[in-house]
């Protein structure tokens, strides 16, 4: 409920302070622009005391709740710069209404355009919904949830075919050519060593020659000269132990140099100019450049692209299987939604029948006899989160006249009894706890008022009724009643809000009845008002 207000620069409000009760409270409204003429700025700020639900529904949204309470203030500059706060976190202008509309639910003559619109007179049935039959609408949700995933999965997988299938012969041609090829890794480089050789072989081989009569075949060579010193260090080793070092060592190059001679000449002897190998080289290492300038820089990320485009060939034999196995999961959850749906139709129809028959009630109370509500199901062939139906609210107000959809027969007066009829149906499921009613009298009169009069304290046995009002006999309802009073202070028009006490309100029940005509009927009839506040 709302406990506390307070406005600050409000049209002729320059302060104002407010104590709320519980139930029903009247207060007469004042024509008013927004931003008081040469203040800075406008302050409105509420203090709310909150249940479990609502506690819930703010720590989703990220704000923080102690003790129950929620503050929620808006501050809006001369400049036309607005700023909301609740519990002192700043929230976006644009999420204050969906942050308000947990706490409050305003019923005015503007406000009907919700009741009006087709599309939220199923989620007005749904209300109705106990905790299991929520569950049977959550799991629809899940299924269509699933359904869509599996559609969009599709639609991926028919793109990727697509575009697979418009390159398949060219994605074919160039894995043939590469598969041709039989390539290894880094059989690019051996290749380019080898044909370093072959080019070269003609000056390898006469430096081999050279090489090997220098060390081996010359008249004097480094085998027959290292052969004597190798000699001589052996006849000194038997004085010493540094000649025995040096012997040892001369020995063990004289092997090596020996080792050396034989590896020349096995070079040599293999050694030749092969053009037929040449030529074959030079021809693998064309035919690789040309792949590198088609697929890729080196021989990996050729590799690499026939791999993909080998892959992507795959997929359009693993497609046919997966999008086979994706249709009939598709239809088994068509299969599921609908026995779903079926059920929450079900549901949904004898919640129907219940608002029809309490409606229709409620409306004769409210001096439409004659008029009769029904629930129109109609079925929406479409797959939906909201099931099979399509919902819409039909009425004939009048004796003699067909039903037809609430939005195209109701006039002012009729709306506004229909609203409140709508209002003491929901009250019982409604999770708001504050009601704002704004001229809810408008257009009728008489008896019928005195009975609006009545339900709106039905309501307020379960919710805070907030009434805007100029009827005597709703102001006489309330259990707390304000009345807004205009002063001229130093050239100023300031507005004041009482909160009036018994007294008071039977002055003021006066005033509404009869204006300046006071008399002491009009007295005593205004004070059988107010004792008939509580029936």
């Amino acid at each position: 409920m709302l406990r506390e207000l307070r406005i600050e620069n409000l049209a002729i409000i320059d302060k104002l302070e407010l104590e709320f009760q519980d139930k029903l409270i009247a207060l007469e409204k004042t024509n008013m622009e927004m931003l008081r003429d040469g203040a800075e700025y406008l302050l409105a700020e509420g203090v709310f005391d909150a249940d479990e639900n609502q506690v819930k529904e703010f720590h989703e949204m990220g704000i923080d709740v102690e003790n129950n309470e929620i503050i929620v203030q808006r501050r809006m500059e001369s400049n036309g710069r607005g700023k909301a706060f609740v519990n002192g976190r700043r929230v976006p202008m644009s999420n204050l209404k969906e942050i308000m509309g947990t706490l409050v639910d305003i019923v005015g003559q503007r406000s009907h355009q919700m009741l009006l619109h087709r599309g939220n007179h199923i989620k007005l049935i749904d209300r109705f919904l106990n905790k299991d039959e929520h569950l049977i609408k959550d799991e629809l949700g899940n299924i269509v949830s699933s359904y869509e995933d599996i559609r969009r999965l599709l639609i991926q997988l028919s793109e990727t075919r697509n575009g697979i299938k418009e390159k398949k012969d060219l994605y074919e041609y160039q894995l043939t050519e590469i598969e041709e090829m039989n390539l290894s890794e880094n059989e690019d480089e051996e290749l380019e060593d080898e044909y370093k050789i072959l080019f070269n072989a003609g000056k390898i081989t006469e430096k081999l020659k050279n090489s090997y009569f220098s060390i081996s075949d010359g008249e004097i060579n480094v085998t027959s000269l290292l052969h004597g010193v190798k000699k001589n260090m052996e006849f000194l080793s038997q004085y010493g132990k540094d000649y025995e070092i040096i012997f040892e060592k001369v020995e063990k190059i004289y092997y090596e140099i020996e080792d050396l001679t034989y590896n020349i000449e096995n070079i040599q002897d293999s050694m030749g100019v092969d053009e037929y190998r040449l030529n074959a080289v030079v021809d693998r290492l064309d035919k690789i450049n040309n792949l590198k300038k088609k697929y890729g820089e080196n021989l990996t990320e050729i590799l690499e692209y026939r791999d993909k485009i080998k892959s992507e060939l795959d997929l359009l034999d693993e497609s046919d299987f997966e999008e086979k196995k994706l249709n009939k999961n598709l239809e088994d959850l068509l299969k599921k939604y609908k026995e779903v749906a079926i059920q929450l139709s079900t549901i949904r129809k004898v919640k129907a029948k219940m608002i029809e028959k309490n409606l229709t009630s409620e409306l004769i109370y409210l001096n439409m006899k004659d008029s009769k509500f029904r629930v129109d199901f109609k079925v929406n062939e479409k797959i939906s989160r909201s099931g099979m139906d399509i919902v819409e609210f039909m009425i004939a107000p009048n004796l003699g006249q067909e039903m037809k959809p609430l939005a195209k027969v109701v006039s002012g007066g009729e709306m506004s009894r229909i609203m409140l009829a709508l209002k003491v149906i929901f009250s019982a499921v409604d999770n708001i706890p504050i009601l704002v009613f704004d001229e809810i009298d408008t257009g009728v009169g008489g008896e019928t008022v005195r009975k609006i009069a009545d339900k709106l304290y039905d309501i307020g046995e379960n919710a805070q009724i907030i009434c805007i009002t100029h009827s005597p006999a709703i102001a006489a309802k309330a259990s707390q009643q304000f009345y807004i009073e205009k002063k001229n202070i130093q050239g100023k028009t300031i507005a004041t809000v009482k909160n009036l006490d018994p007294e008071e309100r039977i002055d003021e029940i006066v005033r509404m009845l009869a204006g300046d005509q006071v008399s002491e009927s009009v007295r005593n009839h205004a004070k059988d008002l107010l004792k008939g506040r509580d029936k």
